[in-house]
């Protein structure tokens, strides 16, 4: 199930040359290309950038919302970005193909009754009622093979039902409520700002918070580069770094005040605002956390071999 080096080289569809940074950033703004997901968990940036805190360390970033980490790791690789947003199992894969991308930021990460962040809905009338009402159905999740297809695995799994009997398809967050309205699927796996949207229309309800019930401590997602990169642009890499570090600070002091960004980043209904639930947002990346998705991801043969958490994390990245 895990992802190959050729895979992601004929994934690709565009390969241009990333975009020519200025090293001193002392005189000139460094420009570079960021890939984002229009997700609550990327509140940080978005505060960044409301904020002016980007512009404050001399940076000038273009921001391009992707569909999903997988495509912004492609995005990386071909050099089209030179900073982009992923959840850690794609970084993980990356890694074991060969590519030297690294961690560089603190970015969102789940703990269990902190709010959780993603759920499992099922329709309101629908007869599944647990894990084991699963078995036979068909799930979705934003990508395959990725942490939202890992967490739910997992969790179906431990709840006493069996995850290989359960068949699994990609469904953009934007598009699972349709789909399960419409009968196409019998249960999705959402993310926020999506999962409170579709429970505020009245048709879905939660079968599950599984990401909390499978590991009660872990990063979900987070910047990242290439080590090359990094090497090359590190007075860019380590104005991103203190950006990024202002707009979590920015989101401890003032939590509801961070929400208005969120609003406009990730397209978010003003009215839904206050009832997301949100992840925990932190500057600095723990190995532990790491650690522990890490294990999983091999357990489940998204990888193929165990890789240790410091491997993937960059010395520009503060210490969790």
């Amino acid at each position: 199930m895990g992802i190959t080096r050729r895979n992601f080289i004929t994934k690709l569809t565009v390969s241009l040359a990333g975009l020519p940074l200025v090293r001193g950033l002392s005189w000139a703004q460094a420009k570079g290309k960021l890939g984002y997901m229009k997700i609550v968990d990327n509140a940080a940036m978005f505060v960044a950038m409301e904020k002016g805190f980007f512009k404050t360390e001399g940076l000038e970033l273009e921001t391009v919302p992707m569909a999903g980490g997988a495509v912004i790791v492609q995005g990386v690789t071909s050099g089209d970005l030179q900073i982009g947003w992923t959840n850690v199992i794609s970084l993980y894969q990356a890694h074991v193909e060969g590519f030297d991308f690294k961690l560089i930021a603190g970015g969102a990460t789940n703990v269990k009754g902190k709010g959780e962040s993603h759920a499992i809905e099922v329709l309101k009338a629908s007869p599944i009622k647990g894990a084991k009402d699963l078995e036979g159905k068909t799930i979705a999740v934003n990508t395959l093979n990725n942490i939202v297809h890992l967490m739910a695995m997992a969790w179906v799994d431990k709840n006493g039902a069996s995850s290989s009997k359960v068949k699994f398809v990609e469904v953009p967050f934007p598009q699972m409520e349709a789909a399960l309205v419409g009968g196409k699927i019998d249960a999705i796996s959402v993310h926020e700002p999506f999962a409170t949207a579709a429970l505020e229309k009245g048709q879905t309800r939660v079968l599950a918070y599984p990401w909390g019930d499978v590991l009660p401590k872990f990063l979900i997602a987070s910047w990242f580069a290439s080590e090359k990169w990094i090497v090359k642009n590190k007075e860019m890499g380590q104005a991103f770094v203190r950006a990024i570090s202002r707009g979590v600070d920015s989101i401890h002091a003032d939590p509801e005040g961070s929400r208005a960004a969120m609003v406009k980043w990730a397209g978010l209904n003003p009215d839904l605002a206050g009832k997301i639930g949100l992840p925990v947002f932190e500057k600095g990346i723990s190995e532990k956390d790491l650690q522990a998705t890490i294990d999983l991801t091999q357990k489940y043969k998204l990888i193929s071999r165990s890789i240790k958490a410091r491997d993937v994390i960059s010395d520009l990245a503060p210490k969790g």
